[in-house]
Parts: C-alpha cells; sequence; structure tokens
C-alpha cells in the first residue's frame, strides 16, 4: 500500500512541476585568485554561510568564510577563517547547529599526503575557535565529509590508506568529542561519500567500494546506514555493473526511502563513456537504475518537501562545461543550465531550506582565476515561461523502422540542439545545432550514426536542448536488417 501512494503521490507532483527558474548568478568570493570547494549551510534565522578554498600559491592555499543576511543578494567581505600562514587547505564543511553556531572541518597540510590531518574549528557568533585535530594520531586523513543530527550530535568523517583504504569517523556531543570509529574495519575498500538523516537520526550513506584484491576498477556505488538507537552499521548493497569514481549523492523522500545520483562508466573497456545514474528504495524494492545523462561528474541530489526530485551535475561542452539541474516532468527528465562556462571544472554544492533550493559553485574566468557564485530557486516557479512546449516534443513512430518524426515547437528564438545518444552515453550523431525562430519544426533521424552507418536495434536517448533548456525522450529502433 505505501508503494501504491507513493507512486500516485510522485504522479501528481509530476504533473505540478514547472521548469525551474534561477536567480541571477551573485559572486559570492570576488576576491583575486582561484576559488574553489565551496559549501553552503543556512542557519535557524535564514543567514546564509558559505566557506571555499583560495589558492595563494601551488601549495598554500587558505580557508574563508562570507554570509549574507537578504537571502543571498549580498555578502560581507570575506574572511580568513583558517589563519594558516603556510600549508595546502582543501574540502571545507560547514554545518550550523540548533543554537546558530557554526562548524567548520577542513583537509590541512594537503600537500603531504602523509602528513594530511582533518581540522575542525567552531563559530559562537562572535569568534572562531583555535583549531582542533579531529583525526589525531591518523596521518594521512583526508576527505572530510560533516553531518549534524537533529539531537546536534556532528559527526566528522574522514578516508585513510588503512587496510586497502576505509573511512573513519568521530561525532562531537555536548562539546566532548568521541573515540575513533572504523564501521567497516576489513581489508575491503569503503569510502563514505554523501549522507543524509532521518527523523531518527539514522545515518543513510551512499560510497563506494571494491573488494579485497579488486581496485579502483572494480569501484561500485554502494548504500549502506547507521542505525542510531542500537550503534550499528548495516551490510552494504552495491549497484552498478561498472566501476564510477566522480559523484555521488543521497537523500530521503517523504516515507524516508532513499533515492540514489551517482556517476558510472557505462562499459569496461576504452573508449569509456559515463553517465549520470538515478535509482531509489520503494518499501524493500530498488528500482533499476536509470541513465539520466552523458559525460557528467559531480552529482547531487535534493528532494524537496514536496517529493519533488531535483538531480545536478557538470557536463562537458564542446568548449567548456554546464552546471545543470534536472527534474522530471509527465514521466520525463527535463533539465536548465544554471551556469555554464568555457573551462571544464566546476565545484558545486547544494542545500534545500524551506521552499528554495540554493547552490555554490566554482566558475572560471581565466587559467588558474575563479569565484565562487550563489544562485537559487524556488521549487516550484510560477514565473518562468518555457522556451518550447512540452506537449509538442513528441518522436514518432515509437519502435521505428526506417526513420522517426522529432516534433517540437519552441516559443521564442533560441540556440536549438538535437543530438542522439545510446544507452550508454555515447553521442552518435547531432542532428540540429542552429538558431532557431519561434514555430514549429520537424526533424527526421533515420537510425543512423554520423559517419551514415546504421546503428544496431536498440534505445536511444533524443535530447532536445533550446537556450538553457532541455529534454530528453527515449526511443526504439528496429535495424532493417534483424
Amino acid at each position: 500500500m505505501k508503494n501504491l501512494i507513493f507512486n500516485i503521490f510522485m504522479i501528481v507532483v509530476s504533473l505540478q512541476v514547472s521548469a525551474q527558474n534561477w536567480t541571477e548568478p551573485v559572486n559570492v568570493s570576488n576576491i583575486s585568485g582561484l576559488d574553489s570547494q565551496p559549501a553552503i549551510s543556512i542557519d535557524n534565522n535564514g543567514i546564509y554561510h558559505c566557506v571555499w578554498v583560495n589558492t595563494i600559491e601551488t601549495n598554500y592555499r587558505i580557508v574563508y568564510y562570507s554570509q549574507s543576511e537578504d537571502n543571498g543578494l549580498s555578502w560581507t567581505t570575506p574572511e580568513n577563517v583558517s589563519q594558516n600562514t603556510e600549508k595546502w587547505l582543501s574540502h571545507p564543511h560547514i554545518v550550523c547547529d540548533s543554537e546558530n553556531n557554526l562548524h567548520l572541518t577542513y583537509d590541512y597540510n594537503v600537500g603531504n599526503s602523509s602528513e594530511t590531518l582533518i581540522y575542525y574549528k567552531k563559530y559562537n557568533g562572535i569568534n572562531w575557535s583555535e583549531a582542533f585535530i579531529v583525526s589525531e594520531n591518523w596521518p594521512g586523513s583526508r576527505g572530510n565529509k560533516l553531518i549534524i543530527d537533529h539531537n546536534d550530535r556532528i559527526y566528522c568523517t574522514w578516508f585513510l590508506d588503512y587496510n586497502n583504504g576505509t573511512g573513519f569517523y568521530r561525532y562531537l556531543e555536548n562539546g566532548e568529542w568521541s573515540d575513533v570509529f572504523i564501521p567497516y574495519d576489513n581489508n575491503d575498500y569503503h569510502s563514505l561519500s554523501s549522507c543524509t538523516v532521518d527523523s531518527d537520526n539514522n545515518l543513510h550513506w551512499i560510497g563506494s567500494h571494491h573488494y579485497n584484491g579488486q581496485n579502483h576498477y572494480n569501484d561500485h556505488p554502494i548504500y549502506f546506514y547507521y542505525d542510531y538507537e542500537n550503534d550499528l552499521w548495516s551490510d552494504i548493497i552495491e549497484f552498478g555493473e561498472y566501476y564510477s569514481n566522480q559523484g555521488f549523492d543521497i537523500d530521503l523522500d517523504f516515507m524516508e526511502m532513499p533515492h540514489l545520483v551517482y556517476h558510472q562508466y557505462t562499459n569496461s573497456s576504452p573508449p569509456l563513456t559515463d553517465g549520470t545514474f538515478y535509482t531509489y528504495k520503494s518499501e524493500d524494492i530498488w528500482s533499476n537504475p536509470e541513465l539520466i545523462v552523458e559525460d557528467p561528474i559531480e552529482q547531487h541530489i535534493v528532494i524537496d518537501d514536496n517529493n519533488n526530485v531535483s538531480l545536478f551535475d557538470i557536463e562537458k561542452t564542446n568548449n567548456g562545461s554546464m552546471f545543470i539541474h534536472y527534474y522530471k516532468k509527465l514521466g520525463n527528465w527535463e533539465g536548465v543550465i544554471i551556469d555554464e562556462t568555457t573551462y571544464n571544472t566546476m565545484h558545486t554544492h547544494l542545500t534545500y531550506h524551506g521552499d528554495k533550493i540554493m547552490v555554490v559553485y566554482l566558475k572560471p574566468f581565466e587559467n588558474n582565476l575563479g569565484d565562487i557564485y550563489f544562485s537559487q530557486t524556488d521549487i516550484i516557479s510560477k514565473e518562468f515561461t518555457e522556451v518550447f512546449s512540452t506537449a509538442t516534443f513528441k518522436v514518432y513512430p515509437n519502435p521505428f523502422r526506417q526513420k522517426v518524426n522529432i516534433h517540437f515547437e519552441l516559443c521564442k528564438e533560441g540556440k536549438t540542439i538535437i543530438n542522439i545518444y545510446n544507452m550508454q552515453a555515447k553521442l552518435l550523431n547531432t542532428l540540429l545545432n542552429e538558431n532557431k525562430l519561434p514555430g514549429k519544426y520537424e526533424i527526421i533521424w533515420n537510425g543512423r550514426d554520423e559517419n551514415g552507418k546504421d546503428v544496431s536495434s536498440g534505445l536511444y536517448l533524443i535530447r532536445l536542448q533550446t537556450g538553457r533548456n532541455i529534454q530528453t525522450r527515449s526511443v526504439e529502433y528496429i535495424n532493417k536488417m534483424d
């Protein structure tokens, strides 16, 4: 019955979701040099808090902090909160407790990987504390994460090359740090990549794993959880067929069922192709993973209070990269380009608060130069005017043998691209790439790749991009020789 209720709810919500209207990006850092690895948190007074890394020299990087009291429209002058005069710092993370204290962690001395440690600082609204070494006696610790539960217990996790590589954690409770724990203390490789907390303070994780004797080409995304009441870690559940290593995230729906998004290669031999995959659990059953898009990194997921699922990733283009937001409408994934750059590196972090999704991200603008930008969207935007009409983006017949008709209608002028991909996310053909005026259009695909060779029978993706908006339809081709 819960599964039926969930499916009905998702159908109703998908009918309500309109295209998302992202605010004009605001420069948060606006200082010289390269700013990267941003993180954002919102306190109980609605104040936005952002931290990031600024590169002074190759092996000298510091952590900056800024806040906004006007919903991200303006930000305070960046403050050097790490106060280090040497060493390379990275991966800052920030959370806020119920009393509006800020908690910050970061990797320290990254330039010397065998001596890297995890540092912690607290801000009480007036002063930042002295740094505390969370991973004391464990040199080589790196890749910290920071999680806070509903009882203000703060978990700090990190990775260490111990027993072939595994995750560690400590928690801060009532002002005291716990002992150091290893959730999976065996010879398998485990990473603790991303986490969310349910109403009972259980931690739900996504990470990567391979068995003893394997290597990173055997990495698979995994789901596991920490039972707060019984202080136990679950067995792992493994997904995917090929290795993944560049993006993992997790969130819970209104029934506290986990939804996962992850990066995964779609084949095991060169030339490698990869994609963004999404799956969710309903009662005790996991859905078949969906391939969302090709050639992505830095996957994120946010599920809002209306149970709308939003996916995010960074995708390469012919001349840079795009930061894209995907959501489902009438059963199809649609996308909005939040921002784009002529460079192929963008670091992102997201949070959901109230009725808004907020993002901070690196936008490079020259070699070794870039700033942190902020943007946000209402969960359901009523102001957005769609560039193309969803109702008239059709592909028919489906399945097809000779040709498939691709019909769409543009509501305003814009650059229009139609690409054909296989289910391994490989680009096969570009049917259209030019500026188009408003009106109705029809393009034909004859089942051939860019070299004029017939593709094999199977499912294919037809992707329409106009301006900042993206839609995808699947179609089945039956080869004339089959």
